[in-house]
């Protein structure tokens, strides 16, 4: 990928077309950017929703409830009933784009030493950066005291979705999750009280906790109860929950048990125009070499000037679609 920059350098020069040499490495180094960025923002994003927004405007979503059950009309062709009129409520939350960002140069001296690894590293760095820096603000949704549609925090004793058993390869860990499961499958409409038909799908952990959830999940069918050699099934085996591991999750003991995001999720990302990976912008070079000459490596302080920028909003949404452990 990195062709030796001097060599490219005297080519366009000798083509003239050296002001495409910028744009060239910005390509380059933009392509670098998204990789590293991509290879590390995938596990936060999963427990989320994807939203589209168009502008910097707030944007409500409206949460509808009161749809109670069908009215039966007729029977055998028969009128037994009537279409009844359904009054709905609703409640919301409103999700905003933020805008972050990070400047950096490149040095004419880095360019004519021919660093390749060096330069290589730059936007490796600033795609890790970007990715941590969403990953981070995902985990403080759930870690940070944010409200949910009703004013609450997220794990209030109203919303009953935490618990205070620790994660662990044991049947009382077992039962947590299972406690844990439960919780968000039987979570109702507040108006009508009815099933809201969500699936636990992910049990996510940070990096302290990620192995026990792997074996409590997949790596055994029973679960040692007592010393005489006697054991009960392990029904999480079957029970289609993924482990998840954010590594940004600050606490050693936490654990969550997360539903489906698309239909009713505890944390929605928006993005500006659907665009999910940050933009690569450079300064092209403004200055006019006195002595005769073009230089493609900078004006000011012979650098090549870039900023990296990102438009993202993150909001919480249903606090029935997380249940949280921690010891």
């Amino acid at each position: 990928m990195y062709k030796r920059l001097l060599d490219m350098y005297r080519e366009l020069k000798e083509a003239g077309s050296i002001s495409d040499f910028p744009n060239i490495l910005g390509d380059v180094m933009h392509k670098e950017l998204l990789r590293s960025f991509e290879s590390v923002s995938g596990s936060a994003k999963l427990i989320c929703k994807k939203g589209l927004l168009t502008d910097f405007r707030s944007h409500d979503r409206v949460m509808l409830h009161g749809f109670p059950n069908l009215n039966k009309i007729a029977t055998g062709g028969k009128r037994v009933g009537e279409y009844k009129d359904n009054k709905l409520s609703d409640n919301k939350y409103s999700i905003q784009l933020d805008t972050e960002g990070l400047a950096f140069s490149i040095g004419r001296e880095l360019i004519i030493n021919d660093d390749k690894n060096a330069l290589k590293q730059v936007p490796e760095m600033i795609g890790y950066s970007a990715a941590r820096t969403v990953n981070e603000a995902i985990v403080n949704m759930i870690e940070g005291d944010h409200k949910t549609y009703d004013g609450s925090s997220l794990f209030a004793v109203a919303h009953a979705n935490y618990g205070t058993t620790a994660l662990s390869n044991t049947s009382a860990g077992k039962a947590a999750v299972q406690a844990a499961v439960n919780a968000i499958e039987k979570a109702t409409d507040s108006v009508t009280g009815k099933k809201l038909g969500l699936k636990a799908k992910y049990l996510v952990t940070g990096i302290d906790l990620q192995f026990v959830a792997i074996e409590l999940l997949k790596a055994l069918n029973f679960l040692p109860v007592s010393t005489n050699g006697g054991g009960t099934y392990n029904g999480l085996v079957d029970a289609r929950l993924i482990p998840v591991v954010i590594p940004e999750i600050t606490s050693a003991t936490a654990w969550y048990v997360i539903a489906e995001p698309t239909i009713m999720p505890v944390i929605e990302i928006g993005y500006l125009n659907g665009k999910e990976t940050p933009d690569l912008l450079m300064r092209k070079p403004t200055m006019v070499n006195l002595a005769g000459g073009d230089d493609p490596f900078g004006y000011e302080f012979d650098d090549i000037l870039y900023k990296v920028r990102f438009d993202y909003g993150l909001k919480l949404g249903y606090y029935q679609s997380i249940y949280r452990g921690k010891a």
